[in-house]
């Protein structure tokens, strides 16, 4: 597939208002920019897959609500929001507050831009009453704000660096519009908005603030967040907030990609087990904090020794304990040989291994039995908080005064709040609030003009085959269980979490619960380009593959013959004088096939047919049996659920909702498919009542099998009509033979139909019956038993969510006993 960028037009002479950084806080400043009037620009160094910047990483944003929302829980005052605000920071209290009022609109305005919040009825969230949650995590709200930038004609360029500001910006009297150069092009604005992120991708600013350490401290941000703007603002007079080489940290694994890794690269363990140095000396009590947030407080702990690399140990039980994770423990058999793998030093960790707790430890130890397993962790930097001071209307702030037409928003001002704090969801909140503020307050320096929206370019995806399935579908969930993000898209996601050893009848449960509809693959931050790569739709659909036995030549080879072979035979058989004289009235195909041979074969087929699926079928519940029985009202929501199609239909892709399109196609098929089968059984009582076939027009049998043809093809040529280029070669050969075979029985069916009192009515019969008999023979082993494989995951999967909302209601009625319950929330996400 050619993924060659299309050549853009040439950067504007001029604009109303120049935003540089497509993360959340320039999406949000462009978006209130041309909602007031202005001509937008956006320019991000970030090739189109990263535009969003951090964000891309994030799950759930902080906003304050006095009430209850389908959204959030119970209620979460703007006051106590800004008191949490000055309990963990030593930022200015007056953008604390002016933070925590612009975040009680702020769900609201998202869900206007299209943004999908996840509900908190649907069970498979944590508690939380001070965060919302993005339904397809942060990637999502990235589509979704690009989307709509675009619809509301702001220009998105990326690839496209700014090397410097105008040195004229942070003159407090400079009252014109400004001037920034793009390489050899100069950009005039009357405004420009500083959304370019931090510092945590800038190893140089890294080395000089934490010196060697700096080479064991891992970006899990996007690697253009270089900080060259913001470095050059504050050496041009703007305001310090913050430390320098300070940011946020959690533990991470060193060998997930060392940028842009996001959550999945984080670590856990560490309160089971025991945390040593490369000098395999224990440096930090390992129980003393069981909670969220002993990830950064252990990343924090890591970034104060002189080499923070450290591993955790753990012994054969407390492994089993572990959440997924995206790299396995290295594991060994005696603790010598787990030091050499490591590069640990064996001297120090026998000592500490034979001797009593120095430092003590809290809590009891899981015992350290063989084979012992080790998790190599380093800190990871999610976001720097050094950066600019600004005022309440987001300009940056001077040593004694305020660049007029220079705003600031996201992570190089969220010093300015946090201090040297952190609070859950806090970061994607100071970018979104301060983001519109910045948009609002640019858009009143600009001229109002009306602009057209732009295309929504294509995301490249790697569509490689893949050698193992079940290996590849394993290492992507796992990934998806580490993420967490996409649990309100749809039944997958909630059953692989409740899955964590993910055997291969997981795997199978897990592939047939998939409608394909890529919502995931849209909303994921770890699709291709980036280094993990993953395509759950396409591997999932693999895995279906190798579950209906295909290749396809076996298969295409006996349907082909089951389509000439009748014709054949009847050729063969049959005078050819009988074979094309014209049959006309009751009995007449019987004249050229007898009614018990074709009654025989036909029954033959579908009871050899029957058998090998339904045998089929019990080996595939019994192989990924869940962990809670189905009751009637389990079993009736499954059924519901595959007759409605219901999980195609909130599906979405980068510009929003997918439509219906996809949703109708296969309600034509499937009901098509279901009237010809009536049809049949209509066709079988009639001859039982002494009607022989064929049957006038207005007969059950013909109205029945009629439109069913007509639905059928009907629903192949609404499948037609949106191409889709997301499709690896093997689906799409699979696509095309099981469409070929639909569109030969509906199109033989009603060629019979019409053409049954000329002299092509006996081949045409015998064609048809082939297509038929080759269509059944094959079911147990194609795509076309897609049907029954999907109706037991979704009733497997309606008992699960069934259980997962009966346990949120004891939960809710054991917190509801208290007069207020902890945020569970909370935490590095």
């Amino acid at each position: 597939m050619d993924q060659t960028p299309a050549p853009q037009p040439p950067l504007p002479a001029s604009v109303g208002v120049l935003v540089i950084g497509a993360g959340l806080a320039g999406l949000c400043a462009a978006i209130e920019a041309a909602r007031a009037g202005a001509s937008v620009l956006v320019l991000d160094a970030a090739p189109p897959a990263r535009l969003g910047g951090n964000a891309r990483h994030g799950r759930n944003i902080r906003v304050a609500s006095d009430i209850e929302t389908p959204f959030q829980r119970d209620s979460y005052p703007a006051e106590e929001f800004e008191r949490d605000l000055l309990r963990v920071g030593a930022g200015d209290p007056d953008l604390a507050r002016v933070l925590a009022e612009g975040s009680r609109d702020l769900a609201d305005w998202l869900l206007a831009q299209g943004v999908r919040l996840e509900p908190w009825a649907a069970g498979n969230l944590p508690y939380s009453r001070r965060t919302v949650f993005l339904r397809g995590g942060g990637q999502a709200l990235t589509n979704a704000l690009l989307s709509r930038a675009r619809r509301l004609g702001v220009e998105i360029r990326a690839g496209i660096a700014v090397d410097r500001l105008p040195p004229e910006a942070f003159d407090p009297a400079h009252d014109g519009p400004l001037t920034v150069t793009v390489g050899t092009h100069r950009i005039t604005t009357q405004a420009l908005v500083l959304a370019s992120g931090g510092l945590g991708a800038n190893r140089d600013w890294l080395a000089k603030t934490h010196g060697p350490r700096a080479d064991h401290i891992a970006n899990r941000g996007t690697p253009e967040q270089l900080g060259g703007l913001l470095l050059q603002a504050l050496a041009e007079g703007a305001q310090a907030a913050g430390l320098p080489g300070d940011g946020h940290v959690v533990a991470v694994d060193p060998r997930a990609p060392f940028h842009d890794a996001g959550i999945v690269s984080r670590v856990d363990g560490m309160q089971h087990g025991i945390v040593v140095g490369a000098d395999g000396r224990r440096f930090a009590d390992e129980g003393a904090i069981r909670g969220p947030e002993r990830h950064s407080v252990w990343a924090r702990q890591l970034l104060s020794r002189p080499d923070p690399r450290a591993w955790i140990l753990l012994g054969a039980d407390a492994a089993k304990t572990l959440p997924p994770m995206a790299c396995p423990p290295l594991s060994a058999d005696t603790p010598e040989a787990l030091a050499g793998l490591c590069g640990i030093d064996p001297g120090g960790l026998a000592e500490t291994l034979n001797r009593p707790p120095d430092p003590p430890r809290t809590g009891e130890i899981m015992p350290l039995v063989v084979p012992l397993h080790a998790i190599p962790m380093i800190p990871g930097i999610g976001f720097t908080r050094y950066g600019l001071v600004v005022d309440a209307f987001a300009r940056v702030r001077l040593n004694d005064a305020v660049a007029p037409r220079l705003f600031a928003a996201g992570t190089n001002m969220c010093g300015a709040i946090l201090g040297q704090g952190y609070l859950s969801g806090a970061g994607l909140t100071i970018a979104a609030v301060f983001g519109r503020i910045a948009g609002r307050a640019a858009a009143r320096l600009a001229p109002k003009v009306r602009s057209l929206s732009q295309p929504l370019p294509s995301r490249p995806v790697v569509i490689d085959p893949v050698p193992d399935p079940f290996a590849e579908a394993k290492r992507a969930l796992n990934l998806c269980n580490s993420c967490g993000f996409c649990t309100g898209l749809c039944a997958v996601f909630p059953a692989a979490q409740g899955r964590p050893d993910l055997t291969r009848g997981d795997l199978r449960h897990l592939a047939h619960l998939c409608h394909d509809c890529r919502s995931c693959l849209h909303d994921c931050q770890y699709a291709a380009p980036h280094a993990f790569g993953i395509n759950l739709p396409a591997t999932l659909a693999d895995v279906r593959r190798a579950e209906y036995r295909e290749p396809l030549r076996p298969a295409q080879a006996l349907f082909a013959l089951c389509c000439v072979l009748p014709p054949l035979l009847l050729l063969t058989l049959q005078p050819l004088e009988r074979v094309f004289a014209s049959h006309t009235g009751p009995g007449a195909f019987y004249a050229l096939i007898p009614h018990p041979v074709m009654a025989g074969a036909t029954g033959a087929v579908m009871g050899l047919a029957a058998l090998g699926l339904a045998l089929r079928l019990a080996l595939f519940w019994r192989a990924g049996r869940g962990p809670v029985p189905v009751d009637a009202p389990a079993l009736r929501a499954g059924i519901v659920d595959a007759l409605t199609l219901r999980n195609l239909a909130d599906c979405e892709d980068r510009a929003g909702p997918a439509g219906r399109l996809r949703r109708i196609a296969h309600h034509l098929l499937a009901g098509g498919f279901g009237l010809t089968f009536l049809a049949t059984v209509a066709g079988f009582v009639l001859h039982k009542l002494g009607q022989p076939a064929p049957y006038p027009l207005l007969s059950a049998p013909v109205i029945l099998g009629t439109s069913g043809g007509v639905a059928m093809l009907a629903g192949l040529a609404l499948m037609s009509l949106r191409p889709d280029p997301l499709k690896t070669p093997a689906m799409a050969r699979s696509d095309r033979f099981l469409r070929g075979q639909l569109a030969l029985l509906a199109g033989t069916g009603l060629a019979l139909l019409a053409l049954r009192d000329t002299p092509a009515m006996g081949l045409l019969l015998a064609l048809h019956l082939g297509a038929v008999a080759g269509a059944v023979l094959g079911l147990p082993f194609s795509k076309l038993s897609h049907g029954g494989w999907r109706l037991i995951s979704l009733i497997r999967a309606a008992a699960e969510a069934r259980a997962r909302q009966r346990d949120r209601a004891r939960l809710d009625r054991a917190r509801s006993k208290t007069a207020s319950g902890p945020d569970r929330a909370g935490g590095e996400r």
